[in-house]
């Protein structure tokens, strides 16, 4: 049985097709840390309102839950910029002026996000949220591509292949 080969060498009968997706602003996430926050932030005024009129405790909660949502948006986590690249057979993290190839791991998949770690070639992870709204004709490419067994070792991909041929 013979069968066609990309030009990465890999089945793309077998392995997911090569994507690209660019790394964005993950709306999504603020959108629901920013809502999380809201809730904590009206359940802290409750809180102020139905204490007593001289305890302190709901001013140290109201100012410790302000301080913790300032910080969080001004560190503004998972924005890091470029584009996450399958090329049929690795990882790369393409940005303007570097390309650094590396391993992808979901950690987090909710459909129409999901939460990966890349970790490059040093040994440094790094943490992107990726949205569908970015790229939507690409995003079942993505997550195909992102959940596919392609983390295995090339020696077991090759014994997996070879065990496969008649």
């Amino acid at each position: 049985m013979a069968t066609a080969l990309s030009v990465t060498g890999t089945n793309p009968l077998v392995c997911p097709p090569a994507v690209d997706y660019p790394l964005s602003r993950p709306w999504m996430l603020l959108g629901s840390a920013g809502f999380v926050w809201g809730l904590v932030l009206a359940v802290h005024a409750y809180w102020l309102v139905a204490a007593a009129a001289h305890d302190w405790r709901p001013w140290v909660g109201l100012l410790i839950a302000a301080g913790a949502g300032v910080l969080a948006w001004r560190c503004r986590p998972l924005t890091q910029s470029g584009a996450l690249v399958w090329d049929g057979a690795a990882w790369f993290w393409v940005r303007p002026a570097i390309q650094i190839q590396g391993r992808l791991g979901v950690r987090l998949d909710v459909q129409s996000g999901m939460l990966v770690q890349f970790q490059g070639e040093s040994g440094a992870a790094h943490w992107f949220w990726l949205d569908r709204a970015s790229r939507p004709s690409h995003w079942l490419a993505l997550r195909r591509a992102a959940h596919a067994a392609v983390s295995r070792p090339a020696a077991a991909r090759a014994a997996g292949q070879q065990a496969a041929q008649p």
